[in-house]
């Protein structure tokens, strides 16, 4: 498995770049604040690699009958994927699927609180947060910087986040 770090926030209003470094110092590719149609702008983050391929994650606008069950679109060059929250499982926990490609992709929040990700029932990535200035993103050897599945996998983290800070809202409501 390939590391690589990052920080966890993005200020919208100052067009911060943040740097993907793989465990050797080098930069991977950047994370920036974008925009895509029919996403929430405040939740919409693209990653561009270093060779220059650029996958936009979007979390899309909600309706009212839809506000429990998160859908994502993710925009690479001329394609359009969705991943979905599953239904009832993401009451306790972050739970996402969908294909990219031919491959499955099934994201979850395990139970130490990192966000494990698999491709086709093998367990792909584990990303970590140590801290908002450092989370580390173990991914498999075989899983490309200039790929679908890498950018997705680093900015999904950003929807996982959110998640998360929705939930701890709905829990506190809730006590």
């Amino acid at each position: 498995m390939k590391e690589y770090q990052f920080q966890a926030t993005i200020e919208a209003d100052d067009h911060k770049l943040v740097q993907v470094v793989d465990d050797k110092g080098g930069s991977a590719g950047f994370i920036e604040k974008d925009s895509l149609m029919k996403c929430e702008e405040k939740h919409t983050y693209s990653f561009t690699s270093k060779e220059g391929s650029k996958v936009i994650v979007g979390l899309k606008r909600r309706k009212f009958r839809d506000l429990n069950i998160a859908n994502y679109i993710i925009a690479a060059g001329d394609t359009t994927i969705i991943l979905k929250e599953k239904a009832g499982k993401n009451l306790l926990r972050f739970r996402v699927k969908g294909h990219i490609g031919e491959n499955h992709m099934y994201i979850k929040e395990d139970e130490e609180g990192n966000m494990d990700v698999f491709i086709n029932r093998h367990k792909a990535a584990v990303i970590t947060e140590y801290s908002p200035e450092k989370i580390i993103t173990a991914i498999d050897d075989e899983i490309e910087e200039n790929d679908v599945v890498f950018a997705v996998v680093i900015l999904m983290f950003f929807m996982f986040k959110l998640y998360k800070r929705e939930s701890w809202h709905i829990e506190e409501l809730l006590s």
